[in-house]
Formats: structure tokens, C-alpha cells, sequence
């Protein structure tokens, strides 16, 4: 074989070893699989770009020759490539003999990461073959597939002097004095012309709904890349448009072409005609093409745009993949206008705005970002370093865009008061000390990817930009110098995450969220029922109880329509509930939005929703809930199933005498069984067939919560994740250096620090888990463990369940499945059956990781449940 077709191998069948080693590494849990699986992945999402160059090239052979033998049987003929041919033939092959490659290629992985010292040659030749990719093949002469670098930096400036000595206008829209300037990761390497996509406000007019919205003109300026030809040539870039064309083409767009009178700008911005104007800047001047280039129109929906810190805090889920490209964008443009007009200010999520571009799809659109920023200001230097010897971070727009990033991975603002010119001098450390802290506290590369991580953390290494001059021209080579590690630390490792990423979006459409002001009936983005189909309050039978937003999510995506009829738009005198109304299969639904957790809201909740719907037969409270690792003793409970009550215990009621609490054990029958319509319908449910429909009918609803909320939403977070502790291991910081109260405390005791951490950062020991079988027999078929459900008393309570051993302790004694806040205060006002999904352990480990998945478990048995409900 020769080299091509040898990488061509490494690249088809690297993804599948990977695959094989990690697997080994979650059933063995020994790291050395793990660290050498993540490493081979991390490589087979970079080998088209790393094989771009001659050094890289050997590197890789070396590699796929040592992975070829740590996968053969073999050990007699080195270099044959026969082991990687092998899996390539059979990893897709649905006959026995793919079972067999399984086996001996495990095997084979198995004696080579345990007894060969290659396994620690192979380790080291990864990385150094990354480290090719980031600096050889970005500055060698010859590489042509990223033509970043080839972007003329000087035209923003000429496009912001240009843009702003038209920028005179006197109307009421002002239009000229904001703009949006498109934020692009388009490449323009051997562009002879450079684009520049322009949004400008036109009219804002009174909607048919009394609403105002928002016109928008579209326009796009485009530069020549060089002046001169002769320039041209000799830095190997080919004639500008206009000395490609024919003569008669030439004159015929050097006829289109007309210099601006003045005041006309404002003119071509307020023209009806959908139209995008495009213009051309030509010997320095600005002159507008007519007619204009068919150009496609990017369809932006005529309504007021979001900016970037609002939009975080509106949308309710933004998957991995759309915050890293994202985040790219972003960067890419910061690299693209740095120390340009467009950033005399450091960018925040203010100043970068989402507006909502069309697809061409009914009702479809993705959100994008655009930079806005005021023309008709005075043109003052960027301040591109600060002098002061005492701050932490001395890179106002580097450390700026860092703290985009960290916002956008944790979905939440820098909230801050912001003056006109956020970083400067005085305030430059107080930003910095926030964005260290938050991206150390919330574990980018778990949360996003290590990529990302890796991005954020070089924005924050002031070190990696150091170097400053008072002299003119060694001034412009740092500038030029700190572009250049923008690009190779912080730009490129997000191109490699968002092209992994790149065709898969999962943003919510802005038209979808609701941005006005909560109502007592929200209105969700659902089939609309009108008027003529909306029954009657008495109608309504079922009632729906949400205490947490996520647990809301999941419950909403499942109605089939939402009831837009006045009459059921308000509530009896004296019921403050929040609602939503509309139809769950076959019955008429009240969602009821918990003003916040615990048994007392819900108790309110559930005694004033009978003045307004009378007749409910049947109340769900719908969640999320801490479970029970075992159920008798040997059934397991993992996260993600499901529990549904046949009773209910507070175990927070009862006395507090010295050294202990004694719970009263009346409490069972003083709640009350449930009543007899119920008990008959928890018989039926545990019947074979009923059980088959329902296990069926959530695999589907899990489906429509996916496709509504987004994919992550209703996600598997992943077997590795699911982790149970000895109940007597404790969260807490176990290095005695870290954390003084941890580690001479007793075991009741511990910082309050450690319940925002997770166990990675802690380093909780991994030998302390506990082995589930059901996870390891998922494990051993390569499927994801499906939702069980599981019926029990369920234990309710104020109290948070932290405790893996008081959790035991309880279970034991209460025989309950569960831990949760709200069935309580619902149990005794209301016919009641509690349905949550388990999400943590109810263990001092617990954490947020599973919320999203174990809600959407709960709420689609919950709907798989009312399909069953004839009552």
C-alpha cells in the first residue's frame, strides 16, 4: 500500500478502534484505555487537515502502524496494515464474523495497552502530531486549506470611514446611526473582492395586531482586495472582477456603478423594494450598483433582534454543537476586525445582537449573530493594550472575548453594570476575576469539550499576547503578532469543534420564544386552538403539576394543541395559579406552574385550582426526583427510570429530640390511600400488555420532546455518567490541602463550597463506585439502557435529600423508591399519582448532569399514562 491509501485506511476505520478502546475502558474502569481512546478520538476528527503536510503525513503512518498492531492477532508481520484492513471489511458487516473482530480486536487492544511499552510511544506521537497541525501547516507557503490568513485587515477600516462619512442623517428612524454588521467564518483566501453583509433599520410600523415590527434593509459593500495590479501580481493574487470581465462586461457594470449624492444613503435604506443594495467601494469612494446583482435575501423576520445576553437568557436549551459554532463566529470575527474602527470598545453581550434569518422553510430560521455599533461617532484608536503594571489581564478585547465564550457555554450573562466602555483600566480585574472563576468552577471541557476549554483558558493566559512597543512599527508587529496567537489558540481549536458540529444546529427558532411578560395562561409554541373548539373550564379533568422550568419543557412539547379561548383565560376570585390550557391525547389538560419548590406551594396550588376547574379527576405532579439505588434489595434503579406512587411518607414530619429525629409513623394513613378509580388503574398498568404499550409510547414521546426541545434536551447523558457511590463515601474536598474544614471535619460535616462542585474537580475516587449490573449489560449488547418503570411509595418532603446513608436509612425503613417535594401538598387535595424521573442518586454526589433527560423520561410516561387513563 502506499502512504494515501494507508491514510485513507487510518481514517476510515480510527472512529471504530476508538469506539472498542473506550468501551473497554468503561467496563474495566482503568483509565490507561480511557486516556488513550479520548486521545485516538480527539485525532480522527483532525486527520484530513493534519495529513495536509509532509512532516504530519510520517507521523500519522507511524501512528496507524502502531495502532494496526496493538488491533492484530498477530505479532509475526509487522507493517502489513492487516489487522486495520480486517476492520475495515467486517465493522459494518451484519454477519457473524464482525462478532469475532470484535473479540480479537478487544483482545489484541487488551495486551498492548496492558504489557506493550509501545502503548507509551503511541501516546507520545499524538499529540506531536496535533501540535503539526496548529503551527506547520497554518504558516507554510504551500498550505492552501485555510486561507484565513490571506484576509486583508486593512478594509475595515476603509469600511467604517466610508459607511460613516454617509452616516448624515436627520430622520426619525435614525437608521444610520446603529448598523449590523454580519458576523461571518467565511474564508477569503484568493478573494479578489471582499463581501461585507450590512443590516440596517429601515421603519418600524404598527402591525394588523397594533405590535410594531420592524423592517429591515439588507445590504452588502464590497471592496476591491487591492488597488493596483502590479501589487496584485506580485503577491500572487489573480485581477479584481472588473479586470476578469470582457471589455463589454467591464463597461456595462462601470455604467451600473454611480457615486452617492449626498443624503442618498438614507434614500436606498428606506426603499420598500425587498431588494438587498449593494454597493461598491471603488478608488475610495462609496458608489452603489443599479441595478443591484441578483442576490439572495436573507429573509429576516421583521422583529426587534435579541442581544447575545438576553438571547442566553431566553432560549431554553442551546445544544454543544450550536454553542461552538457560536462561539466560532465569534471569534473568527474578533480575529477579523482586530484593532480595526469595529472594536473600540471591547465586544460584550451587549453589543452583539441575534437576528432571526429565514431558511427558505415555513416558520424555520436559525438565529445569527450581528455586531451593532454607532457610525456617527468620533473615529478614536482601539486600544489594543494597557500599560498598567498592576492588572491581571492587560488585553481588553482578548479577555472580552473570553467572557462571550464563557457565557455562551453556561447559557447565562455576565451581569454586570456596564458603563460605555465595559474593561476598561479601573475595571479590567473585576471581569477577570469573574471569568476565571466561573469557567474553573463550571468544567468547560465536560460541560462543552476540552477544545473549547482550551480556547477559553488561552483567552485568560495574558502571557500567551505579552510584548508591547512604544515604537511605531514594532507596535504594529506585536498587533500583527497577537492576531496571529488569536488564530492559532483561540480560533482554530473552535473551527475543529464547530466543523465536527457542522451539520447539526438544534437552536430554537427566536419566533418560537416568548418574550413578553408572564401571564396567568402562557401561551407555548403549540397548535393554536380557537375559540370555536375550546370546551369549557367544567371540561377540563386532568391537572398537570411543574415545580421546575425544565420539568415544565418537557410536559409542554408533549400537548397536542393550546386553548387560545377568553373564557378560559382567567381565574376564579381568589386563585393566583398560573396556567396553561389545552388537550393531552384525548384529554382536556391544565399544566399548573409551580411558583417554586416544596410541598407548601404545591399544597396552595393544588387547593385553589378547584375554584376555577372543578371537576378534576386526576392530578399528576410531573418531574424530576432523587431515586433509591436498590429496589427490595435487588432490583436496581438507575438514573433515568421512571417511579410512579401508589403512596406517599413524608419523612421530614415527625419530632426533633436530642441526637435524633423521629419520624411519626401515622403519616402513611393519615394521607390516605389513593382512592379506588386510581388503585384500579395502578392494577392495569402492571398487566403485560398495558406495560408493552407504554414502554412503546414513550420511546415516541421521548422522540417529540427531542425534536421540540432540541436533541440534547431528551438526551442519554451516557452510561459513563451514571455513577453511584458507597453511601458511606462522601462529596467533598479530599485533598487536606485544598479544603482545611473537609478534611478535619467529621462526617456530617463539610464545606459549602463543595455542593457546587462536581466530583471531577474534587476528585471523587473512582474505586468507590458501585457496580451496576444493568449498566454493565448495556454495556456488553452496546445499547443504551432503556427507562424502567418502577411502582412504590414515594418519600415527600421540604427536606433535599444529600445523604446516601440517611437515604438508606429511610428506604429501609419506609420501603420508598424515591425522594421529592411537591406530592405532598398535592396528595391530600386532589386525586394524585406522582410520576418523576430519576435524576441523581438523593446521595451528597447529586448533581444537575441528568435533569434535563430524567424530566423528559418522567413527562413522556406521564402522557404514555394518560393514553391509558379512560376515567
Amino acid at each position: 500500500m502506499d502512504d494515501s491509501d494507508v491514510l485513507d485506511l487510518g481514517y476510515q476505520v480510527l472512529p471504530w478502534i476508538c469506539n472498542q478502546i473506550i468501551l473497554l475502558g468503561q467496563q474495566t474502569r482503568n483509565k490507561l484505555y480511557g486516556t488513550l481512546g479520548c486521545e485516538l478520538f480527539v485525532l480522527s476528527q483532525q486527520v484530513a487537515s493534519i495529513s495536509e503536510t509532509a512532516s504530519a503525513q510520517q507521523k500519522l503512518l507511524k501512528i496507524f502502524e502502531l495502532v494496526d498492531k496493538a488491533c492484530s492477532t498477530s505479532r509475526s508481520e509487522p507493517g502489513q496494515f492487516r489487522a486495520l484492513k480486517r476492520i475495515r471489511t467486517y465493522k459494518d458487516s451484519t454477519s457473524k464474523i464482525r462478532q469475532t473482530v470484535i473479540k480479537e480486536t478487544q483482545e489484541s487492544l487488551v495486551h498492548f495497552v496492558l504489557r506493550n511499552p509501545e502503548y507509551h510511544t503511541l501516546l507520545l506521537l499524538i499529540p506531536d502530531c496535533l501540535k503539526v497541525d496548529r503551527t506547520e501547516a497554518l504558516y507554510t507557503e504551500g498550505y492552501q486549506d485555510n486561507g484565513d490568513f490571506g484576509y486583508p485587515r486593512h478594509l475595515n477600516e476603509m469600511l467604517f470611514t466610508q459607511l460613516q462619512s454617509n452616516a448624515t442623517c436627520h430622520c426619525r428612524t435614525g437608521h444610520l446611526e446603529w448598523i449590523r454588521l454580519r458576523l461571518s467564518t467565511d474564508s477569503h483566501n484568493g478573494d479578489e473582492d471582499i463581501s461585507f453583509e450590512l443590516v440596517f433599520k429601515s421603519k418600524s410600523s404598527p402591525s394588523r395586531h397594533s405590535q410594531s415590527f420592524v423592517q429591515w434593509k439588507e445590504s452588502n459593500v464590497v471592496i476591491p482586495r487591492r488597488a493596483g495590479i502590479q501589487k496584485q501580481k506580485q503577491v500572487g493574487f489573480a485581477t479584481s472582477p472588473l479586470q476578469r470581465l470582457s471589455p463589454k462586461q467591464n463597461s456595462s457594470l462601470g455604467q451600473r456603478m454611480r457615486r452617492l449624492a449626498l443624503g442618498e444613503f438614507c434614500k436606498l435604506i428606506d426603499d420598500q423594494l425587498a431588494n438587498p443594495v449593494q454597493f461598491y467601494i471603488q478608488s475610495n469612494v462609496l458608489k452603489v450598483i443599479e441595478p443591484p446583482n441578483p442576490t439572495p435575501s436573507r429573509a429576516i423576520f421583521p422583529c426587534e433582534g435579541l442581544s447575545l445576553g438576553k438571547w442566553l437568557e431566553t432560549i431554553p436549551h442551546i445544544s454543544n454543537k450550536a454553542k461552538s459554532h457560536l462561539a466560532y463566529t465569534i471569534a473568527k470575527s474578533v480575529w477579523q476586525y482586530y484593532n480595526s474602527p469595529w472594536m473600540i470598545s471591547p465586544w460584550t453581550h451587549k453589543s452583539i445582537q441575534l437576528l432571526h434569518e429565514g431558511t427558505g422553510l415555513t416558520d424555520q430560521g436559525k438565529p445569527h449573530p450581528y455586531l451593532t455599533t454607532k457610525l456617527a461617532r468620533a473615529v478614536v484608536k482601539s486600544k489594543d493594550f494597557y500599560l498598567s503594571s498592576d492588572l491581571m489581564h492587560q488585553y481588553p478585547h482578548i479577555l472580552a472575548l473570553g467572557i462571550l465564550l464563557i457565557e455562551i457555554a453556561i447559557k447565562q450573562p455576565l451581569e454586570s453594570e456596564e458603563d460605555c466602555h465595559p474593561l476598561s483600566e479601573t475595571k479590567i480585574n473585576d471581569y477577570y476575576t469573574w471569568a476565571w472563576t466561573t469557567a474553573q468552577r463550571s468544567n468547560l471541557k465536560d460541560t462543552v469539550h476540552s477544545l473549547y476549554e482550551d480556547a477559553v483558558n488561552n483567552c485568560l493566559n495574558p502571557e500567551l499576547f505579552s510584548g508591547y512597543s512604544m515604537g511605531r512599527s514594532r507596535e504594529v508587529d506585536e498587533i500583527r503578532a497577537r492576531q496571529n496567537t488569536l488564530y492559532e489558540k483561540i480560533v482554530v481549536p473552535l473551527k475543529i469543534l464547530s466543523d465536527a458540529y457542522r451539520d447539526d444546529w438544534d437552536i430554537p427558532s427566536l419566533s418560537t420564544m416568548n418574550t413578553t411578560k408572564t401571564i396567568s395562561h402562557q401561551v407555548i409554541s403549540h397548535k393554536i386552538i380557537t375559540a370555536s373548539g375550546s370546551p369549557l373550564p367544567a371540561d377540563f379533568t386532568v391537572a398537570i403539576f411543574c415545580a421546575l422550568p425544565l420539568e415544565v419543557d418537557a410536559v409542554s412539547a408533549l400537548f397536542d394543541g393550546i386553548f387560545q379561548d377568553s373564557t378560559l383565560c382567567h381565574n376564579a376570585p381568589g386563585d393566583l395559579n398560573t396556567y396553561t390550557v389545552g388537550q393531552m391525547g384525548r384529554h382536556n389538560a391544565v399544566l399548573v406552574h409551580l411558583p417554586g419548590i416544596g410541598k407548601s406551594v404545591a399544597s396552595q396550588a393544588a387547593s385553589s385550582i378547584r375554584s376555577t376547574y372543578a371537576n378534576i379527576k386526576l392530578a399528576l405532579v410531573v418531574g424530576v426526583c432523587g431515586g433509591v439505588p436498590y429496589k427490595n434489595e435487588h432490583e436496581e434503579i438507575i438514573l433515568g427510570d421512571i417511579l410512579i406512587s401508589d403512596g406517599i411518607v413524608q419523612h421530614d414530619f415527625g419530632r426533633r429530640v436530642p441526637g435524633a429525629f423521629l419520624r411519626k409513623t401515622s403519616v402513611t394513613n393519615e394521607l390516605g390511600r389513593p382512592n379506588v378509580a386510581i388503585r384500579g388503574f395502578l392494577s392495569k398498568i402492571q398487566t403485560t400488555m398495558t406495560q408493552k404499550r407504554i414502554i412503546g409510547n414513550i420511546e415516541t414521546y421521548l422522540k417529540v420532546i427531542d425534536q421540540s426541545l432540541g436533541n440534547d434536551a431528551a438526551r442519554y447523558p451516557g452510561i459513563e455518567h451514571d455513577e453511584l457511590f458507597q453511601s458511606t463515601y462522601r462529596h467533598k474536598h479530599h485533598d487536606p490541602v485544598a479544603c482545611t474544614i473537609c478534611a478535619h471535619s467529621s462526617n456530617s460535616t463539610v464545606c459549602e463550597e463543595v455542593l457546587d462542585l462536581s466530583c471531577d474537580l474534587l476528585k471523587c475516587h473512582k474505586d468507590k463506585l458501585v457496580r451496576r449490573k444493568r449498566l454493565q449489560a448495556a454495556l456488553a449488547q452496546g445499547h443504551t439502557p432503556s427507562p424502567t418503570i418502577h411502582l412504590g411509595l414515594i418519600a415527600s418532603g421540604d427536606t433535599v435529600m444529600r445523604s446516601g446513608q440517611d437515604r438508606d436509612l429511610i428506604a429501609m425503613r419506609d420501603n420508598v423508591l424515591a425522594f421529592e417535594m411537591e406530592g405532598v401538598g398535592v396528595w391530600d387535595s386532589l386525586p394524585c399519582l406522582v410520576v418523576k424521573g430519576v435524576c441523581d442518586y438523593a446521595d451528597s454526589h447529586k448533581n444537575k448532569r441528568w435533569q434535563p433527560y430524567a424530566a423528559a423520561t418522567g413527562a413522556a410516561c406521564m402522557k404514555a399514562l394518560l393514553d391509558e387513563w379512560v376515567f
